[in-house]
This record gives C-alpha cells, structure tokens and sequence, in this order.
C-alpha cells in the first residue's frame, strides 16, 4: 500500500513540475499574436505545444487549433500529407470533446463534414459518425449540409438494398432531419440553406413517402408521439398535400391546436376540415390563422387564398379579404387582377343603366392596371385585362355626352366604389 501511495506521488510531482516547466500563459499568447496577426503556419508549432502541455488550459486551444490544422490541411504538399494532417483534426475534435464535453454534443458530425469538406474518401466512416452523432444529439446540429449528407447517405444505402435499412427506418430518420429543419428554420429564417437542404430531402423520399406508406406509419407511431409538438409538426408538414386527405392529419391537426392555437397549427386546421368538407370551419381556421400570422406576406397569401377559393362565391367576402391581402402587402398584383375579374363578372348584376354596367368595366379597367403598377412582372398580363374590359366599357364619347367628365358616380351593390372620370 506505501509503494502505491509513493508511485502516486512521485506522478505528481512529476506532473506538477512538468506543468511548472512549461509556461502555458506565455505560450498561449505566443500563438494566439501570430493567430490574430493571420502569420497561421507561424502560429503551429507553439499551438502544437500548447495542445500538448495545456489540453485544459482554455477552449480557444481547440477553436483556434481547427483553423491552424484546416489551413495546414489546405496547404499540405502531397494527398498523403493532406490525409495524414486531416486524420490529426479528427484526433483534435476528439480531444475537444474530452476536455470540453458540454460545448461539444456534435464533434462526430464536425469530423464526418470534416472528412467530407477535404475529400476523403471514406464513406462507410462518415456514415458511422453521421449515424452516431445524429443518434446521439441530433437537437445540436445546425449544419443544413450535415442533415443534407446524413440523410442521402441514408437513402442511398436503402437503395443499395441494405437489409439493415427498411422503408419504415428511412421515414423514421426523414421525420427526424425534417423535425430538425423545421426548427432551425423558424429560429433562423433568414438562412435559406435550411429550406433548400429541406426540398432536397422531399425530393430524395418521395419514392418512399407514399400517402399510403406515410399513413401507416404516421398511424403506427402517433400514440407514441402525441405529447411531442415538434414530431407532429413534421408529420403534418409531411402530409401537407396530397395525402392530407387521411384521417390520422386531422387528428394530429387538431392535437397540435389543442396544444396551442398559431398561425401555423389554425392553417392545419383549415387543410384538415377542407379535405372533410367541412367548409364553414375551414373558412374559420384559415381566417385565424391569417390573424395570427405576423409576417405580412404569409397573411396576404392566405387572404388571397380564402378569396379566391372558399370566398370566391361571396362577392363582398371575396372583395373584403382581398383588400385585406393587399393591406398586409401592397405589391400583390394578382389580388388587383382577381379583384378587377370580380368587378367585371358583375357588370350586369350591379349596374342598373347601360352606363352604369359599362362604368364598372371602366372599374375593373382601373383595377387591373393596378396589379401592373404594384408588380411591374404583371404589366402585359394587367394590359390585356385591361384591353379586354375595354371592349365593354364607357368611350370617351359615351363620358362626354353624358357629361360626366371630371364628375364621380357611386355604383352600389356590393361593389360600393365610387368612380372618379377623368377631365376632357
């Protein structure tokens, strides 16, 4: 027992010494001046010493030593020095991790895009990284390409007929990445790589993701994942479409409002009761979920939507949800030439005299120009709805003898817009 105490001690004082000898302070900033100062083949060899000596020292040991090693990596003379410098970053990434586990949870996926961002080859082993990273903290990667490699991989090895891999694994993993990119989009909505990396992935699963294949599986593993909003979201997002006719997307629809009522979970809602028939209701979730969606150009698409479609036959709804489109932003044309339709169709309808039907041409005339005025890409479509109400609308000569130049005329029904004609 004196011999193991004596060993223990001797090691140490052996460690304690080692770490007096070797100045870590002085190191450290020795680098870090040649770091900052861009001198980075300069800065390797006192990096290399402070890794050796000062793994605990502090994190920028590993932060700073990524781009020291990636630059060498860059600027090494043969593919076998690259390989050999590369296969030293990995090591880095591991030592990273067991000194500081907690800033950490990815360094798996950080060697895989390391190896796959210097080439090399080594598929199976960025695979397995991928596989083991994504499992083990999926909720830390925010690399878009990273989700984007992992599940390709993943696909092409289902393709391949890997027995390991079935068509029920690949959906669980598409729900995963798709869950994940949801999040990281709405956190950062202003990085697009996420929405790209996300239609790549759709178009990857298609052959998979069959309404019936998603069915079954979004019915199997529901029970499983009603108390999880993210999952649900996914699933919905997944079945959005064409197979949002199924029973389980209204179910999990109305799951997520239960939960909380957002523009996104009220838009289920209104898709959901839409594929039911159940038009009264849909009109009541999309017109909410367009009151509570707070970017302004969402909230005019769904207000174009509902008058155009579950609105279009209710002439003053139509007109009124439209204007509110146009209220959450300005520039959208196609709601001026949807509108300038409607004024049109009911010429007849609203005009009680032969000058008035054809002055609501003369509206529809007005309107339409609009929609080429606000979005500039719609003049020649704007034009020719102007040109064909024109055919049916008051003339110059027909203003003048009536002696309306430069005079207003109101015209009712649910149209209830007052026509201002221009002077002589």
């Amino acid at each position: 027992m004196k011999a193991i105490i004596f060993i223990l001690g001797v090691l140490f004082i052996t460690t304690t010494s080692n770490a007096q000898k070797f100045d870590c302070a002085s190191k450290i900033t020795e680098y870090q001046e040649l770091f900052k100062a861009k001198k980075i083949a300069e800065s390797y060899n006192p990096w290399s010493d402070v890794r050796k000596n000062c793994p605990k020292e502090t994190e920028s040991v590993y932060t700073d030593g990524i781009e020291i090693l990636q630059y060498k990596v860059d600027n090494a003379a043969s593919a076998e020095d690259k390989e050999k410098l590369v296969r030293d970053l990995l090591k880095l990434y591991d030592q990273y991790n067991k000194n500081y586990p907690l800033t950490t949870p990815d360094f798996e996926v950080n060697k895989a895009m390391t190896l796959v961002a210097n080439k090399i080859d080594a598929k199976e082993e960025i695979f397995n990284l991928l596989d083991s990273g994504f499992a083990k903290g999926s909720k830390n990667v925010t690399d878009a390409n990273a989700i984007f490699t992992y599940f390709s991989m993943y696909c092409l090895k289902f393709n391949s007929g890997d027995k390991k891999i079935t068509a029920n694994s690949v959906l669980e993993k598409y729900t995963l990445v798709n869950t994940l990119l949801i999040q990281l989009q709405a956190a950062k909505p202003e990085k697009k790589e996420y929405k790209t990396a996300q239609r790549a992935i759709n178009g990857m699963i298609k052959d998979v993701a069959t309404c019936e294949n998603l069915d079954a599986f979004y019915t199997k593993n529901y029970p499983d994942n009603q108390e999880n909003a993210d999952w649900i979201t996914s699933a919905l997002i997944s079945l959005s479409g064409k197979c949002s006719t199924k029973s389980i997307f209204l179910t999990m629809a109305e799951k997520l409002y239960s939960v909380k009522a957002t523009a996104q979970s009220a838009n289920f809602m209104a898709l959901g009761n839409l594929n039911q028939r159940k038009f009264p209701e849909a009109i009541k979730f999309y017109t909410e979920s367009a009151e509570l969606q707070t970017n302004p150009t969402e909230k005019a698409k769904i207000y174009y939507t509902l008058a155009t479609g579950l609105l279009a036959n209710d002439l003053p709804k139509s007109k009124e949800s439209l204007n509110k489109a146009l209220a959450s932003d300005p520039k959208m044309g196609k709601a001026y030439l949807f509108l300038a339709q409607l004024y049109a169709n009911s010429a007849n309808d609203c005009g009680k005299t032969d000058f008035e039907k054809k002055a609501v041409y003369y509206l529809a005339i007005q309107t339409a120009q609009k929609a080429g005025v606000v979005e500039p890409r719609l003049k020649p479509t704007s034009d020719k709805a102007a040109k064909d109400f024109g055919a049916k609308s008051l003339t110059a000569d027909e203003i003048s003898k009536a002696k309306m130049n430069g005079k207003s005329l109101t015209i009712g029904c649910w149209i209830n817009e007052t026509i201002t004609f221009s002077a002589k």
